[in-house]
């Protein structure tokens, strides 16, 4: 891959993303988390798993009930949150942080990726590319603009997959971050990871095998769509939402090779938001998000103790904002391109988007 050397003018705000990113540099940032947080209970980590479980199944069956076809729509929103919910577990179990056990892990983990016929290790794999290189222009997997230079080179294919995912069609996302990765063994460079993708695969499958036709022959086709393929979009909505607006906001820049550190990836380059306490509840605390950049090894139950300890260290530099509508409105209305005289961002008219003053505002307050 070309190594780009950008941005060519920044302005102020990046040289104060700079500054903060120089004054962490060195640090070890998880040392400022008590070591007590890092110890999973796994008995909570189950009870976050069967709550998920029932939120989805709960669904399920209440689409089964369901008197009128408007509760349809309701009831998908439902089950795809305890679908994201599951993924959730699943995060935890990729990171390590579920239980001690690796091979308890993998099966929690394969387990609760069922709903989205994920293979687990093939999202584990992608998603710690992802960690590794947080906001890298370069490197990172999840949700990386492109210069619009670049995109008038693409095929017309890449270009509307692009465009649709940072805008209308922003909930699929995901979609084709699992079409990528999800069931392709060589698109990883190791021959470790190749085998546990195949033995993920295999997994899924067999599964798939057992549940599909059993599902069709009761229920039909309509069935199908109603139990599997309508949840299956929705739980994929929530996780495109969630991951596009941890990483995207007009004043978080995605850096070069020649500006990236490990300590901004993990400490600056996120946004995290104050979820109501029953949706942080639902989500294992997934909004919590910096401490686990930070930590990945921290269970999901004590994220807002390890997040209180890092803006304790580090004042002014854990990004957290009250969630509101306008700003997944604000990412897909404007920051399409990496702009690469700023950068920052740039909308599909190529113009500059500006940092927002109320963003940066938001930057280290307290809930």
């Amino acid at each position: 891959m070309a190594t780009y050397r950008f941005p060519a003018a920044p302005d102020e705000n990046f040289a104060e993303f700079m500054r903060k990113s120089e004054e962490i540099k060195g640090e070890r940032l998880a040392q400022a988390i008590p070591r007590e947080y890092f110890t999973p209970r796994v008995w909570r980590g189950l009870l976050g798993f069967a709550v998920s479980w029932a939120l989805y199944l709960g669904a399920l069956a209440g689409i089964a009930a369901a008197p009128h076809w408007a509760l349809y729509l309701p009831l998908w929103v439902v089950a795809g949150l305890g679908g994201w919910g599951l993924h959730c577990i699943a995060h935890d179990c990729g990171h390590g942080s579920f239980s001690r056990s690796r091979k308890f892990n993998s099966l929690v983990g394969h387990v609760s990726l069922l709903p989205l016929i994920y293979p687990f290790h093939a999202w584990r794999h992608v998603h710690n590319l992802h960690h590794t290189h947080t906001n890298n222009l370069e490197l990172d997997t999840d949700w990386r603009p492109i210069p619009a230079a670049l995109y008038d080179r693409m095929p017309w294919w890449d270009k509307v997959i692009y465009a649709g995912t940072r805008t209308v069609a922003f909930w699929a996302g995901t979609i084709n971050y699992w079409r990528v990765s999800g069931f392709r063994p060589g698109f990883f460079p190791k021959r470790e990871m190749r085998r546990d993708v195949r033995r993920s695969i295999v997994f899924v499958l067999v599964a798939s095998a057992l549940y599909f036709p059993p599902l069709i022959y009761f229920t039909g086709f309509t069935g199908l769509l109603l139990y599997f393929v309508a949840p299956w979009f929705a739980i994929h909505a929530w996780f495109s939402a969630t991951t596009l607006m941890h990483h995207s906001a007009s004043d978080v820049p995605y850096l070069t090779s020649e500006h990236w550190t490990k300590n901004a990836g993990r400490l600056l380059l996120t946004t995290d938001y104050r979820y109501p306490r029953w949706l942080l509840f639902l989500t294992h605390n997934i909004s919590v998000h910096t401490a686990h950049h930070v930590a990945p090894p921290v269970p999901f139950y004590n994220l807002p103790k390890a997040q209180e300890a890092l803006k304790a260290a580090y004042p002014g530099m854990v990004r957290e904002q009250d969630l509101k509508a306008r700003h997944l409105w604000r990412i897909v209305r404007r920051l399409h391109f990496y702009d690469t005289e700023s950068g920052f961002y740039a909308d599909f008219g190529r113009q500059q988007v500006a940092p927002e003053q109320r963003e940066r505002q938001a930057v280290g307050t307290a809930p």
